[in-house]
């Protein structure tokens, strides 16, 4: 009966071992046992392979540091620290770098076992959240967008135009910021209905995308008035930049019996902070105005 016994016991392992290689081996999620002294590679599985790029023979040759970029090596420390301490660690989230070169986010989370020679062994649960960054980038990118128009929104230009003015400071260059206007909106709005406004307000914004490099940054600041972040501009180019778009806008086809027109204002980051700038760029825009509207004032 002892010995039938010891067969089961011996059987049952058996299967509990097999069980536990296949779920690691077709986890959809990426693992790996590491040596916990060594950091050496002793086992990773198909996932893991997969989002790195790497066969498992060039896996077999690689410690966690060639997969992990130096500048999360303090991170590495308390992991290491946690595992010494708990026997935990995570779930925390890094980069790994891929066979290319390439890096993806990932979440960690590590667990200490022994194998028969009472080695320490990290058993490392390693998720891709690259979709997961994806998705969290483009609703970040949505909250700063004008729903009707596509342009970013005050929100993100005051943060875009605070981190700018803190770097021209820094590197001694320029900026220059644009605000301008639809010239007699409201009358449209009367006349032709708020559906051909939104279709004014569109495709005015659609030339201006086309008329400003790539860093520069467009916002609808509210209702017909908009606003335009020129980097490392400085106050004639970006009085330059005005003119081409007043006459890009003079010329866009709306199907209207007149033509639209703006009013621009331009200054420079001679201000120290960014509501002085704001506040005079309004009152540049007013006064062109004030000069008969369809023209450019800077100052």
């Amino acid at each position: 009966m002892k010995f039938d016994s010891t067969i089961d016991s011996e059987l049952r392992l058996q299967r509990s071992e097999e069980k536990f290689n296949m779920l690691f081996e077709y986890s959809p999620v990426g693992m790996a046992l590491v040596d916990h002294e060594t950091g050496q590679f002793i086992e990773v599985n198909r996932s893991l392979l997969s989002s790195t790029g790497y066969t498992k023979d060039e896996f077999m040759n690689l410690t966690y540091w060639d997969i992990t970029p130096r500048e999360y090596e303090a991170q590495e420390m308390q992991q290491i620290a946690d595992l010494n301490e708990k026997g935990v660690f995570g779930p925390n989230e890094k980069e790994y770098i891929r066979k290319d070169g390439t890096r993806y986010p990932i979440r960690i989370r590590g667990f200490i076992l022994k194998d028969v020679d009472d080695r320490k062994i990290v058993w490392g649960i390693i998720e891709d959240i690259s979709e997961l960054k994806q998705l969290e980038e483009e609703l970040r990118l949505q909250a700063m967008r004008d729903h009707l128009t596509g342009a970013y929104n005050r929100r993100f230009f005051m943060e875009t135009l605070n981190q700018t003015i803190k770097q021209a400071k820094r590197t001694k260059k320029d900026l220059a910021v644009i605000i301008f206007d639809i010239d007699h909106f409201k009358e449209v709005n009367d006349e032709f209905g708020h559906g051909k406004g939104d279709e004014i307000l569109v495709e005015i914004t659609k030339t201006v995308q086309k008329s400003i490099r790539d860093s520069d940054v467009l916002c609808r600041w509210g209702g017909e008035e908009f606003m335009i972040l020129l980097p490392d501009t400085c106050l004639t180019n970006g009085v330059l930049v005005a003119e081409k778009l007043r006459t890009n806008i003079n010329q866009v086809e709306l199907n209207l019996p007149r033509r639209i027109s703006c009013s621009f204002g331009v200054t420079d980051s001679k201000a120290d902070d960014a509501e002085t700038i704001l506040h005079r760029v309004d009152s540049l825009m007013y006064k062109a105005k004030q000069n008969g509207r369809n023209c450019v004032a800077y100052s």
